[in-house]
């Protein structure tokens, strides 16, 4: 099956014209492997096409090999953390413009302020609340401004 292939969805509209629609594709970032089989379950089963990277590096090298449109990143990871990952996309012109989600369980003020000041789009806490994320994703891929653009240019 092509990537193309892959990445697209068909589906009959009330004509029965054929419609394809692009899948989007989330890349989820995370040390820990019960929590990828599951939030790539749930992100599926919501209509998104996702890759798992285990760490950070790896993580790196799978969103600049083929860009997702969207991006899940654990913060606390073995080697390189979320925070490194983000700026390292940020840094790469293939992937600035991708949305970045920082996904923890931290629910602390410094952790809050560290996000405020970070590469990342926005934070979704562990346990995930997988519908409120779908659509949140939805709205913000479908919507896309690159990162540092201003609201509207």
């Amino acid at each position: 099956m092509s990537e193309a292939e892959r990445s697209e969805s068909t589906e009959q509209d009330e004509d029965d014209t054929l419609v394809v629609e692009r899948r989007r594709r989330v890349l989820i970032v995370d040390d820990d492997p019960d929590f990828l089989v599951m939030a790539e379950a749930e992100l599926a089963a919501h209509g998104f096409q996702v890759e798992r990277a285990t760490g950070g590096l790896r993580g790196v090298f799978l969103a600049t090999q083929d860009v997702p449109d969207v991006i899940l990143c654990d913060l606390r990871m073995p080697g390189i953390d979320g925070f490194v990952v983000a700026e390292a996309l940020r840094a790469d012109p293939a992937t600035q413009h991708v949305a970045i989600f920082a996904c923890t369980g931290r629910r602390d003020l410094e952790a809050r302020a560290a996000l405020n000041a970070s590469a990342f789009d926005g934070v979704l806490v562990k346990p995930v609340d997988w519908d409120s994320a779908a659509r949140l994703l939805n709205e913000i891929v479908g919507g896309r401004t690159p990162y540092g653009s201003p609201q509207g240019a």
